[in-house]
């Protein structure tokens, strides 16, 4: 059949037959150029004396020469190529095209091989008439490796250059697809498409985008190694002018070499082009299979059909499949009963034997390893056994959901079962990964110990192989499993994909929805205990029933409160009685939600010793002063407005807590008393049984006052005080002689609530008496001292004028002195 040849084709043909006709011309100039060395001007050619010795024995070009030949240059243009500094890493593809065409591999693969047939002949001399006495490498062995190494550059650019090739007719029948797919339609194939079909189609457009992702790593591979190719054939070049630039006569063997190296890395950078253009091929290749796998996935579109015959042929083919697992399932099992007696047989050899050796101890440990193999393949076929109905289910329901036969809350479950049944696959895969890593590891002690022995003990070698052929088993079946658990997470995978991509849900739908998961919310166990659960419904109503019920006794303990003293309780009590009902309010309140919730009683048993200890020992203060508020509502030593003195303070009780008592002093401060301090320490009452208390005023008068009078005014004076009560009658006392006055006390009743009202009653009192004293002319009593001057004779004194006394004044008073 005829073909029609692009552009870049033609190019290649042409220029491939024009190297084949000018490299016989090519190697008749450089045989001339051996005959007629003298013609050859530089003696610095490096080329000049490797064609001399090859001249004799060969009429073959050398390979530089053909180098030369192959680039369309005359051996004259030598220097100026070897004098280049860098090849260009990226050439235009004609260029690499016709430097890699087939007859030009071809017409250098057989020079290279002549001059190397040449070179081993050399080789072969220059041993031969040395002896074989020197043990350093020959130039010309070196010439041999190098000339090898060549040789296969070469076969593997001829194996690039096939590479290529199909590559190209690969991309060109991929347009052609990709272009009949244009017209939506798809051969061999007509709508409606099965929806196995679309399976498949979305399983290729996920392998075609995991191998374009390795088709790009491999050109990013591929350019790194042109690079560095590059780099390699820079410093080879570099070499090469050094050499020549301090060349002498015996330094010419080594640049020869040197050419040789520069040549390799010529060629190989030829070969990393080749593969760069390869793995871009492969990249395009990739990108053409995913566009057409796209193609045809975008044209199938809706157009899917899933038939009740489709879902029972998927169900027979899992039945079979169930057959054929049993099958292997019983044959393992027949397998693992003789590896397991073979087994114990060597167990029972080496156990028997004093001084067991190496051979039966590995085989004991290959044995081993033979029957867990076999036992861990019959288990994870068992898995795959397990998961069978699971995928059987999986397609039923996707038929179901295909054919809009299953309800709402049908799906919504069974997409909530797929979800966990996938991260179970995931979670086993896990499991998969980390024993393959395992076994990875074993296996490689295992060639450690082989490649110890060397062939020192093959008995022992032998179990040794065996063992590691049972590791390798033990991989390939792991590896198989995690095969099988990739396809069951796609199957499940397409189930729940099914389910989400169904449309859009209606207003009533997504409040049926949201009440469903809300409900599923609120029924969530959070805990069991005693055979109880405990859901955060349960939790969330108890929580709400404390706190209405702690509003509730907080207003009923208050309104309470307010009315007793209407109901001739007294204010003391009913503060008391409303603090102890809203402390027992709460309490059953607390009570009553717990067993809302169904929390026995009994899980406290332990927890209330616990807390006691708790309490006991890093809560004592707490619990003490809140027994104390407890005894003394209970107790009621003291009352709200009770005029107590706590620790010579003062003051109104104004508040009972919990865990203290509030007392307001006379200058309106408040104190905070813990409730211990009542009943650890002495406290005063001043009005525990009423309000009536008795106090006193304290006042001196002057040596020499009427006792009788100042008596009988005092009295008096308290008597006619407002606020002061009649009986009992105030009573006066002659209490001392002081220093400075006669110390008399008024003792006297009066009714208060608190401080300030005694405070007035007493300042009133103390007003009375001073009043009537004066009237009395009776002396309060002040601190006086009596100053006792002795003198020998009778002091002078003068009375001074208002002019201030004279100088000889205050000299006669000063001698008198």
């Amino acid at each position: 059949m005829n073909k029609v040849l692009s552009f870049t084709e033609a190019r290649t043909l042409a220029m491939t037959e024009f190297y084949r006709r000018l490299l016989p011309c090519l190697c008749a100039v450089s045989l001339v150029g051996t005959q007629l060395p003298e013609a050859n001007a530089a003696p610095t050619e490096p080329n000049q004396f490797a064609t001399q010795q090859l001249a004799p024995t060969s009429n073959v070009p050398h390979l530089k020469d053909i180098g030369q030949s192959e680039a369309g240059l005359s051996p004259s243009a030598t220097s100026s190529r070897d004098a280049a500094s860098s090849v260009s890493l990226v050439s235009a593809e004609d260029d690499l095209a016709a430097e890699t065409s087939s007859a030009v591999l071809e017409n250098k693969q057989e020079e290279v091989a002549a001059e190397l047939r040449v070179a081993m002949l050399q080789e072969k001399q220059e041993a031969e008439s040395s002896g074989n006495d020197n043990d350093q490498p020959s130039a010309d062995s070196s010439r041999v490796d190098l000339l090898k190494q060549i040789d296969v550059v070469i076969a593997q650019q001829q194996s690039a250059t096939s590479s290529n090739e199909d590559h190209d007719a690969q991309v060109a029948s991929l347009k052609q697809l990709l272009t009949r797919l244009a017209d939506g339609k798809i051969e061999d194939r007509t709508p409606p498409y099965s929806i196995v079909y679309q399976d498949g189609l979305k399983e290729s457009v996920r392998n075609a985008n995991t191998r374009l992702l390795s088709a790009e790593s491999s050109v990013v591979s591929a350019r790194d190694a042109a690079e560095t190719a590059k780099l390699e054939l820079d410093d080879r070049a570099k070499t090469l002018r050094q050499r020549k630039e301090n060349s002498t006569p015996a330094t010419e063997s080594e640049i020869q070499i040197a050419e040789l190296e520069q040549k390799l890395a010529e060629e190989m950078l030829v070969l990393r082009r080749q593969e760069l253009s390869i793995a871009e091929a492969n990249q395009a290749i990739a990108k053409l299979q995913l566009e057409i796998e796209e193609k045809k996935l975008a044209i199938v579109g809706d157009h899917i059909v899933f038939t009740r015959e489709m879902l029972e042929q998927k169900l027979d083919d899992f039945d079979l499949r169930e057959i054929e697992l049993k099958q292997q399932v019983a044959r393992l099992k027949n397998e693992l009963h003789f590896a397991e007696r073979r087994w114990m047989a060597a167990r029972q050899e080496t156990d028997s034997t004093s001084n067991a050796g190496p051979e039966l101890t590995e085989r004991v440990d290959s044995l081993k390893v033979a029957q867990m193999t076999l036992q861990n393949h019959s288990s994870l076929i068992n898995q795959q056994l397990q998961r069978i109905p699971i995928l059987k289910k999986a397609w039923e329901r996707r038929f179901l959901v295909v054919t809009n036969q299953a309800e709402r809350k049908e799906r919504q479950a069974w997409a909530e079962e797929t979800e966990q049944q996938i991260e179970q696959i995931e979670r086993d895969r896990r499991a998969r990964q980390f024993k393959l890593d395992e076994l990875r590891v074993n296996q490689s002690n295992v060639e450690a110990k082989i490649d110890a022995i060397n062939g020192s003990n093959p008995a022992v070698r032998r179990w040794l192989e065996s063992k590691r052929d049972s590791l390798a088993k033990q991989m390939e079946v792991y590896n198989s499993s995690v095969i099988s658990l990739d396809n069951a997470e796609r199957t499940l995978q397409r189930l729940k994909n099914q389910i989400d991509g169904e449309p859009g849900r209606s207003v009533s739908e997504i409040i049926e929805d949201t009440w469903d998961q809300t409900q599923r919310v609120w029924n969530y166990e959070l805990a069991n205990i005693e055979d109880t659960s405990l859901t955060v419904g349960k939790v969330c109503s108890s929580v709400l029933l404390l706190f209405i019920g702690f509003m509730l006794a907080r207003w009923f303990s208050a309104l309470l409160g307010r009315r007793l003293p209407k109901w001739g309780v007294e204010e003391a009590a009913a503060h008391a009685i409303e603090s102890l009902t809203f402390y027992a309010l709460l309490i059953t309140l607390g009570l009553t939600a717990l067993r809302y919730a169904n929390v026995p009683l009994t899980v406290f048993t332990f927890l209330g010793g616990a807390v006691a200890i708790g309490v006991g020992f890093g809560s004592q203060n707490i619990l003490n002063n809140f027994i104390s508020g407890l005894i003394l509502l209970a107790e009621r030593p003291i009352k709200v407005g009770d005029l107590v003195s706590v620790d010579g303070t003062l003051g109104n009780v104004t508040t009972i807590g919990a865990r203290s008592t509030q007392i307001r002093t006379g200058e309106n401060q408040d104190i905070i008393v813990p409730n211990s301090k009542f009943l650890e320490n002495n406290v005063t009452n001043l009005t525990r049984r009423d309000d009536r208390l008795r106090t006193s005023v304290t006042i001196g008068v002057a040596y020499g006052s009427n006792l009788d009078s100042v008596l009988r005014l005092l009295a008096r004076a308290a008597s006619e005080q407002s606020g002061v009560l009649e009986r009992p009658k105030p009573m006066v006392w002659f209490n001392d002689f002081g220093d400075n006055a006669l110390v008399f006390q008024v003792h006297f009743w009066i009714q208060a609530k608190n401080v300030t009202q005694m405070r007035m009653i007493e300042t009133g009192v103390r007003l009375k008496i001073d009043s009537m004293f004066r009237e009395a002319e009776i002396v309060i009593a002040f601190p006086q001292r009596d100053l006792h001057i002795q003198a020998s004779r009778p002091i002078d004194l003068r009375l001074i004028g208002s002019n201030g006394p004279s100088q000889h004044d205050l000299d006669s008073i000063g001698d008198a002195a």
